[in-house]
């Protein structure tokens, strides 16, 4: 096989081993903005705890859960960057 030929072959390899993962973890995204949001509110190490390592099923609803906690934020008024809290 030549070299060419054998790119499209590493990069599923590499895919499937998660070793390329142009995707980010939708629990690293919602404990970044829980923590960054609502530290005040929210035990940070517990939630990285809780959701280190998680499964698909898992992702799929730390993804639910960031949607609509964005969404009750901004039916409340409460904005935030991923900077932190800028007021509510």
């Amino acid at each position: 096989m030549t070299p060419i030929r054998s790119l499209p072959l590493l990069a599923a390899l590499l895919a499937a081993t998660g070793c390329l993962d142009d995707a980010s973890d939708p629990c690293d995204e919602y404990v970044a903005y829980m923590c960054d949001c609502h530290g005040d509110t929210e035990d940070c190490d517990q939630l990285a705890s809780t959701y280190a390592g998680a499964d698909q099923d898992l992702q799929d609803e730390c993804a639910i859960s960031l949607d609509d906690q964005q969404t009750e934020d901004e039916e409340i008024g409460h904005t935030c960057t991923s900077g932190g809290d800028t007021g509510e």
